[in-house]
């Protein structure tokens, strides 16, 4: 059996010119442009569970285009909100051509019946449950129009991903994930939707083994966990920082600032290889931080953000903040007051994106009832348009403040002020050279 699985090629922003020019130009932006580049390990477990006898051919839009004239028994696509209409063309076209089509992801997910339009099956939830089903089925001839995750899945049982399958020239940032689920459910988040609110985790036998196959084929790479917040079970994660310093790699990943009060902990993080923390902040208004999420966990941590980040990056650990403007309680000062703080705490680096309207999300069903909705297309959905109606501002207030926000924080200026404060936290780092362990001196 010949089969296809496709990344459909990211779309960057349909309408905010200046700010793509100024990403694409930027070379104070080659650091976040290379972080936040790679290939989702979702199409590599979906791999990972076709029979072995299958020829899986693995095309990342992003570097390759697509020969719709190769003939193939299956393809499967995933699809983000922001790719999904780029996705349903891809799938239209093969199908034209009388291939069968399934679509899988968050956004089929949490609109199937949209999805079935451009396929023959849609893939709703996570893949290590239904696929199986979905293969049986198909190679009976008989498949059915959805296949339903019916409970969360035991990830201890997910098969090692495909990571052979990559062209490993086009990817120095690989993703491996090793969680799932969290219990935090903001307003803006749709994962929650699709993985659910339970933290569950893979073995650490199981995430050494993935990571050690990594290291294998990407001598070098840097390793990105893209977990929604890795570190929830801190005992859990313990286990695995331990593991992971034996294995001398360089990694990032995704949790909250919470982490930033168990200096053991900062210092595993250290010693077993991570260079970064991405960590949303979301917003500087303790009002916005009390509405996004409904146990109020991100306001608690509000008026210890400043002495947090420094704790962190005083461990050689960089800070990539996230931020999002648009809330209501956003007025046009809420960008300054972004960037002071991104400049006066020397962030590593910065994220700032316009709050969107995903479908599944909480925020979605408000704005739709408040009648504030603006489109329902998605090949805007980028977190750099704009959706909706802002309350205290007006949208090209909200696009330009963006655009200055990015232009503030990014420049040559910044970017020595930066490197000269990190140049000092490494001088009070000490490397054994003889074993290369780190030693951290405060």
């Amino acid at each position: 059996m010949k089969v296809a699985l496709i990344l459909p090629k990211g779309i960057f922003s349909s309408r905010n010119n200046e700010l793509e020019n100024f990403w694409k130009e930027s070379k104070e932006m080659i650091t976040y442009r290379h972080l936040w580049s790679g290939f989702s390990p979702a199409l590599l477990v979906v791999a990972a569970l076709l029979p072995t006898d299958c020829q899986i051919t693995l095309i990342d839009e992003n570097f390759e285009d697509i020969d719709f004239e190769e003939r193939y028994d299956l393809v499967g696509i995933t699809a983000m909100t922001q790719r999904a209409n780029r996705a349903y063309q891809i799938a239209d076209e093969f199908r034209k051509k009388g291939t069968k089509v399934i679509l899988g992801g968050i956004h089929p997910t949490i609109l199937p019946e949209e999805a079935k339009q451009h396929a023959d099956a849609v893939l709703i939830g996570e893949a290590e449950e239904i696929f199986s089903n979905f293969i049986r089925d198909f190679l009976k001839n008989s498949i059915k129009s959805f296949y339903k995750t019916s409970q969360p899945v035991d990830i201890t049982r997910s098969p090692l991903p495909r990571y052979d399958l990559l062209k490993p020239e086009n990817y120095n940032m690989i993703w491996i994930q090793t969680t799932r689920g969290c219990p935090i459910d903001c307003e803006f988040c749709a994962a929650s939707k699709v993985y659910g609110l339970k933290f569950r985790h893979k073995a650490v036998g199981q995430v050494i083994k993935e990571v050690s196959l990594v290291k294998r084929i990407w001598n070098n790479a840097l390793i990105g966990f893209s977990d929604d917040n890795m570190f929830i079970n801190r005992k859990y994660a313990k286990e695995m920082l331990e593991e992971l310093a034996h294995l001398n790699i360089r990694w990032i990943t995704q949790t909250d600032i919470s982490i930033a009060g168990d200096k053991r902990f900062l210092r595993l993080l250290r010693k077993s290889g991570c260079m970064m923390l991405f960590i949303g902040f979301e917003s500087l208004s303790e009002n916005t931080l009390k509405s996004v999420d409904t146990h109020g966990w991100k306001s608690k941590f509000l008026p210890e953000y400043k002495f947090l980040i420094r704790e962190i990056q005083s461990y050689g650990i960089g800070v990539m903040g996230a931020f999002i403007v648009g809330f209501d309680n956003d007025d046009v000062s809420v960008f300054d007051k972004i960037a002071d703080f991104v400049l006066e705490n020397n962030l590593y680096g910065a994220q700032v994106t316009i709050l969107t309207p995903l479908p599944g999300t909480r925020l979605r069903v408000r704005l739709e009832r408040e009648n504030r909705l603006l489109t329902t297309g998605w090949d805007n959905y980028t977190f750099l348009d704009v959706n909706f109606k802002p309350a205290k501002m007006s949208i090209n207030e909200l696009l330009n403040g963006l655009i200055e926000t990015y232009k503030k924080i990014y420049n040559k200026e910044v970017h020595i002020k930066k490197a000269k404060y990190f140049k000092s936290i490494f001088t009070r780092l000490m490397v054994k050279k003889d074993t290369g362990e780190i030693h951290i001196v405060i």
